[in-house]
């Protein structure tokens, strides 16, 4: 099979769904001999960020994947930004649909032209923000025009989807869901059941960790006494993630445990100063910035309890990650994450933003060892039976056959 991805961005360390775009490619291509190739922007940043770092390679291979790489147009990004200014300061709105898509891009002609006369049997392409995700709408002006398979990656929490969202997944020939409740929103809003698939993605963290040393060792390493209860937040340091409500949630714990400590682990981000700030003065909570994946697997070794407090999560990838590792996860109990964590079976769920409801949650577990191991094990079963690479990359395949059969049978 001729596969063409479109993706944000990609490199070797790339994370977000633009990762599971890589992983799924590199598996495609290794477990089926599947000829891979991916068209993608020129920057380590996505398109819609105002950040930009050119990557020179304009074309390359990275463990037998395809990688070509377009510039893309940026000189429109000030304005637009400016004009989004005046249109909420000045008319308390949003500027109208087609600027904000043109404001995420990535606005390259080049790549256009590229996937208008690509040799692929099928294009795959996420996430639904990007421009290429048209592809579908406009296809009929191609020559050469392709199934289209999207990976959406929505996040729902305002449970309102966009016009032009809507378009693309109307003319897609299928669409890949991370949840249930994903699938069924889209249900709702009106779009066939049949064409859209739940899978979600998939992690091989647990192939990063170095069994040589033990987790004992790992943690004396961050100075933490071997005698402590870790509770963990990994994931970027951003106000969306709700990290505020963890740490008063903790503060409370440490009123009635004393031997509990917090981590925050990950990538710095727009709460980082204030996070700075707000932990300063507590000796239990520890900032371990940018981790890498083998940092990241060590610490999930010696965690006791995983926490991801986030209201906005379209799947919540560190879950799998921790349940991989066999450790008891909690969550915020918003419609794509109770999709996911089966309550009091594979974790457990606390009422989004309530410090004391999220207390209530970690001190349960602090008390029960036994339900601790439950929902670990339980959790690592999930993981095993769903969200291991082989098997996700094999669903991504299944529906691009399906795509490829679906569209012979429009064109006859």
């Amino acid at each position: 099979m001729k596969i063409l991805h479109l993706t944000q961005n990609y490199f070797p360390s790339i994370g977000g769904t633009q990762h599971t775009i890589k992983k799924v490619s590199e598996y495609l291509h290794h477990n089926y001999n599947d000829e891979v190739t991916v068209y993608t922007s020129n920057s380590y940043f996505g398109p819609n960020r105002p950040q930009f770092k050119k990557i020179n390679e304009k074309e390359e291979d990275i463990n037998g994947i395809k990688i070509k790489r377009f510039p893309f147009l940026k000189m429109h990004k000030p304005v637009l930004k400016l004009l989004s200014k005046i249109s909420a300061k000045g008319f308390k709105r949003s500027i109208p649909e087609r600027l904000q898509n043109l404001q995420v891009g990535p606005l390259s002609y080049s790549m256009l032209r590229a996937v208008n006369t690509a040799d692929a049997d099928v294009i795959g392409a996420s996430s639904i923000h990007y421009l290429f995700a048209d592809y579908p709408v406009r296809r009929r002006f191609s020559s050469r025009p392709k199934p289209f398979v999207l990976y959406g990656a929505l996040h729902l929490h305002s449970e309102q989807l966009p016009k032009q969202y809507k378009k693309r997944i109307a003319a897609a020939d299928y669409y890949i869901a991370n949840t249930s409740f994903e699938k069924k929103f889209l249900i709702d809003a009106g779009f066939e059941e049949e064409k859209i698939k739940v899978i979600g993605t998939a992690t091989d963290i647990l192939e990063k960790a170095d069994f040589s040393i033990n987790a004992g060792q790992i943690k004396s390493s961050y100075k933490i006494p071997k005698e402590k209860f870790v509770i963990t937040y990994i994931g970027r340091q951003e106000t969306s993630k709700s990290i505020g409500v963890l740490i008063e949630a903790f503060i409370n714990v440490t009123a009635k445990f004393e031997n509990v400590c917090l981590i925050i682990a990950g990538a710095k981000g727009t709460y980082t100063n204030a996070l700075e700030k707000n932990i300063a003065s507590h000796k239990d909570i520890y900032l371990i910035n940018d981790i890498s994946d083998e940092q990241k697997s060590g610490i999930l070794r010696f965690s006791d309890i995983l926490v991801l407090p986030s209201t906005e999560e379209s799947f919540g990838v560190v879950f799998i990650e921790a349940w991989s590792f066999s450790k008891p996860v909690i969550g915020a109990d918003i419609k794509a994450i109770a999709s996911l964590i089966e309550n009091e079976k594979d974790g457990l769920l606390f009422e989004p933003g309530n410090t004391k409801n999220l207390s209530q949650k970690i001190e349960l577990l602090l008390k029960d060892e036994p339900l601790r191991k439950k929902l670990g094990e339980n959790g690592h079963k999930k993981f095993k039976e769903n969200y291991t690479w082989d098997i996700v990359a094999a669903k991504y395949r299944e529906v691009y056959q399906l795509a490829i059969d679906k569209f012979k049978k429009n064109k006859n």
